[in-house]
């Protein structure tokens, strides 16, 4: 095990914002994903939790001393997420993936929101980033409910989400059972509870690619522990059955679209375009 941790951020004035990252393998952005919590506005605090990456990205990690990381085999990104809750001393939780990144000087606007509205927890705008060189656009995110989220487990818009730490603590952090539904099912705890407060300003960036956690490969057994969730949480069946049919059928088409990269009728490029899209 590998721990480092930095002075902790002794600027006046301001809530401190305690940002986590979640990390494995992911050398070739992870450095991006810093560099955008670095360069914000406002007190903050950004910590590290790597899973034992076997790539460069504990050689980035040492390039910067101003991280509080971890590098340690680990049950998974749930785990990792508690681990850096259990770490963090800021009033104001923000969770970003080692393959996402931050927009500019967002931080204090954050704090403003959660000072002027006693929110438990904010949702901003998501832009999505494509392998193709598609431009980034930022998307208005669905109002957010129990009820919203129950018909829809693909609202959520997980990057630009920003929790009281107090809020995360209460309802127990993430559950490290799950391997791809830990956001959906926090906020469906969360959602029972308070409300997000909905602020219409760009906020994060979700880059979509080949390699990701959250593609085709994985699609199916998400479906499964959203499955599990609704079950769980006394969903009627007809919302389950048209989860899984809606997940069925977007795995279909991305395994169609990958047979028809492989012989060359569609471009690679277009590898990393969400399934519900092609």
């Amino acid at each position: 095990m590998q721990y480092f941790q930095s002075e902790r951020s002794t600027s006046h004035g301001g809530s401190l914002i305690s940002i986590i990252t979640p990390s494995f393998n992911q050398g070739a952005f992870i450095e991006q994903t810093i560099q955008s919590v670095l360069r914000q506005n406002g007190r903050v605090e950004h910590i590290v939790i790597d899973g034992g990456s076997t790539d460069n990205t504990v050689d980035i990690l040492k390039r910067y001393p101003h991280l509080v990381w971890v590098s340690e085999r680990d049950g998974g990104q749930a785990d990792a997420l508690n681990k850096g809750l259990a770490l963090a001393t800021g009033d104001i939780v923000g969770w970003i993936n080692s393959d996402d990144y931050y927009r500019h000087d967002i931080f204090d606007s954050v704090v403003d929101h959660f000072e002027t509205t006693g929110a438990a927890w904010l949702v901003g705008r998501l832009a999505d980033l494509f392998d193709d060189g598609a431009p980034a656009v930022f998307r208005h995110s669905p109002k957010i409910s129990f009820d919203a989220l129950v018909r829809d487990p693909d609202i959520v818009r997980q990057q630009a989400t920003f929790f009281r730490r107090t809020a995360l603590q209460s309802t127990g952090g993430w559950n490290a059972g799950l391997h791809m539904a830990m956001d959906f099912d926090l906020w469906i705890r969360l959602a029972k509870v308070s409300l997000p407060i909905m602020v219409e300003e760009d906020w994060a960036y979700f880059r979509n690619h080949a390699a990701q956690k959250s593609g085709h490969a994985n699609m199916l057994r998400q479906s499964k522990e959203i499955t599990a969730i609704l079950s769980r949480e006394k969903v009627a069946m007809r919302m389950i059955a048209r989860h899984r049919t809606r997940k069925a059928w977007y795995w279909a088409k991305g395994l169609a679209k990958q047979g028809l990269i492989h012989i060359g009728i569609v471009s690679p490029r277009f590898r990393s375009r969400p399934m519900r899209e092609g």
